[in-house]
């Protein structure tokens, strides 16, 4: 090829690139949300904010069972679990380890009373989705903090 001839073909080829580029970009463009939902810190969350964030994680369609949690005088912590039929558990939230073990490639996220430890220990969550273990643990931290504290959180 002659020289004039290889700008020609190396021109062609930027701008085949070029207009390929722009059509990826296009099409991409109407896959994404336009607008991104703000996160919640769960440290500004209120207690009952907390519990709700707790509800609406626990019935989220790819865990297998259904989690229903809610707060007892003495900030006990009761946790529903629903497969069939129900089971209900009430752990001191005051003092409690959050630990999290991994079965068979599920997590299930469990909470320690401080007096009682491992054998009165209640599972909160099991799933098999790393960020929803690790925002369980933060709501369970968060709630844990609200014991004794007046409704309105800190700061």
């Amino acid at each position: 090829m002659k020289p004039g001839q290889q700008r020609l073909v190396h021109q062609a080829s930027r701008t085949a690139l070029a207009g390929l580029c722009v059509l990826a970009l296009a099409a991409c463009s109407d896959g994404y949300p336009t607008e991104d939902v703000a996160q919640i810190d769960p440290a500004r969350m209120t207690q009952t904010e907390l519990l709700d964030a707790l509800n609406t994680m626990g019935k989220k369609p790819h865990l297998r069972k259904r989690w229903r949690y809610d707060m007892q005088a003495g900030c006990e912590l009761e946790v529903s679990v629903r497969n069939g039929d129900v089971d209900r558990r009430r752990v001191a939230l005051e003092g409690a380890a959050i630990s999290a073990r991994s079965v068979d490639g599920v997590s299930e996220i469990r909470l320690v009373p401080k007096t009682g430890g491992e054998p009165r220990a209640v599972t909160v969550l099991e799933t098999r989705r790393w960020s929803d273990t690790i925002a369980v643990r933060s709501l369970l931290t968060q709630l844990e903090v609200r014991c004794g504290m007046p409704a309105a959180p800190p700061g």
